[in-house]
């Protein structure tokens, strides 16, 4: 199948090349006309510096995971209140968190689907409605089945929009910084709650009910659906075919082997439409330039970096969602001082994610080295902390849980660029998608098991922080086998 752009763009492009009045950096196209299967679709850069429309399409998408964040540590900080409310035990909490990875696995099953027929416009819209619904139903406090199936909802948000992005925003120039910040700005949304829902709750005038933050979070969700709406609007379905035959075609054609490469390897280079596809490998290359979902979950690979988030995603939530509870019965701190010590994590974890990045680019060889020194310095951090909440060292306590955040932040966005450089083409979007929504799954499923712990018994809630600390070395051992498998043919940013 050949991929026929537009020559009346093609004719305009040529003009604009050759005025002597466009400075050297206006020579990069912005936004090209293509016809692809009967459609006219608008095909952009994948560098942000030479594209308002991919800017605004990154702010958008930061907004969302401030949302993200926002709506996961909601439950965490209110967890008290909602025993309260809705007389629950530690366990009935953990089936909201049980609630939710049944949201991420259901878009896990129906990623491949959803955007081949709604496209990343249609699938972000989606997702921003789930959230935005799941929480305003939540603000009417009902009885406590449909707060699960609120969550639900919140899942299926969550599994949409984070899959979706993260796949497309890994292939976009400086993956390392944008995806960083991405997943920076989910820190912000988790350090932003347990302080201002301890405000709301706790002021002396007028103080807020619990289920008034789900209004507020619906509010703010209803902002980001009409913004991702509008920014992601030629995210078509046809588009994201016509997208991904081109990574696929391009996979094998062309393999950058330096930042250089890369930053010349855009839109310039991407839209070359005449690939002299022959005509009797036309049926085998409509087969393969996208997997299925059954195809990519049958990978090895996509299984390996799909348990790695797994792992990682469940420790990061579990350790802050438990946070407070764990200080509140076991140390005996008060409400104000766990929900501030939670909040110093989600700091941490927001500085390491928007800064790290740069250092991953910068001063490592390539992610999977940088990876493995987040990871241990998380594990020494998590060490650290379990011995330092045996003593009254509180301003030490605060500093090592600030700096944990900051090793665990950028873990994530470096794993999704490492999977990005390793998985092969056709298995990106639904592959990524995938690993993304059952690496989200570990944000309910950990922390429900740390919920049955702590249900077990009073001791049951002690042993949290080396429940953790088993989780981050797990994670480690497993890390460890993917530097060993894939270290020697590793090359960065081959997009």
């Amino acid at each position: 199948m050949s991929l026929e752009a537009s020559s009346q763009y093609s004719e305009l492009n040529n003009e604009a090349n050759s005025s002597n009045h466009v400075p050297h950096s206006h020579n990069h196209p912005t936004l090209q006309k293509v016809e692809f299967e009967g459609e006219i679709l608008t095909i952009d850069t994948n560098n942000w510096r030479h594209s308002k429309l991919l800017q605004t399409q990154i702010i958008s998408s930061y907004l969302v995971f401030i949302l993200f964040g926002l709506n996961e540590q909601t439950v965490g900080t209110l967890i008290p209140k909602l025993q309260e409310h809705y007389h629950l035990s530690d366990l009935h909490v953990s089936f909201i968190f049980f609630s939710s990875v049944l949201g991420y696995l259901t878009m896990a099953l129906v990623n491949n689907k959803t955007h081949d027929q709604l496209g990343i416009r249609g699938v972000a819209v989606l997702g921003a409605s789930a959230m935005c619904l799941g929480n305003l139903c939540g603000s009417f406090r009902p009885p406590f089945l449909i707060f699960l199936i609120c969550y639900f909802s919140n899942g299926v948000g969550l599994g949409a929009l984070d899959a979706s992005l993260n796949a497309w925003m890994g292939n976009l120039v400086d993956s390392n910084q944008l995806l960083g910040i991405l997943h920076g700005c989910y820190g912000i949304g988790s350090l932003i709650s347990p302080s201002l829902i301890t405000y709301l709750l706790e002021k002396s005038d007028n103080p807020w009910q619990w289920n008034s933050y789900y209004l507020l979070v619906a509010s703010f969700g209803a902002t980001v659906l009409i913004l991702v709406g509008y920014t992601f609007r030629f995210e078509t379905p046809k588009k994201y075919k016509y997208m991904a035959q081109l990574r696929h075609q391009k996979s094998k054609q062309r393999r950058p082997h330096d930042d250089n490469d890369v930053n010349e390897f855009e839109l310039n280079d991407m839209n070359k439409t005449n690939f002299d596809v022959e005509e009797d490998a036309e049926a085998e290359e409509e087969e393969e330039h996208s997997a299925t979902f059954m195809q990519a979950v049958k990978s090895p690979l996509v299984w390996g970096f799909a348990g790695i988030l797994f792992i990682y995603v469940g420790g990061e939530v579990a350790f802050g969602a438990w946070l407070v509870t764990y200080l509140l019965r076991i140390k005996d701190w008060t409400y104000k001082a766990s929900s501030h010590m939670a909040t110093t994590f989600w700091l941490g974890l927001t500085v390491g994610r928007c800064t790290l990045g740069f250092v991953t680019a910068h001063y490592f060889s390539n992610e999977l080295t940088a990876n493995l020194a987040y990871i241990v310095g998380s594990l020494l951090g998590y060490v650290f902390f379990w011995f330092l909440s045996f003593t009254q060292q509180v301003v030490f306590l605060f500093i090592i849980v600030f700096v944990t955040g900051a090793m665990v932040g950028p873990i994530f966005p470096t794993t999704i660029v490492a999977s990005v450089n390793i998985l092969p083409a056709k298995y990106q979007t639904v592959g990524i998608g995938f690993i993304c929504a059952f690496g989200g799954g570990g944000a309910a499923g950990i922390p429900f098991l740390v919920g049955l712990l702590a249900d077990s018994s009073e001791g049951g809630l002690k042993a949290y922080p080396v429940m953790v600390i088993i989780i981050f070395a797990i994670l480690l051992v497993s890390w460890m086998v993917i530097i060993k498998k894939h270290a020697r043919g590793y090359k960065r940013n081959t997009i």
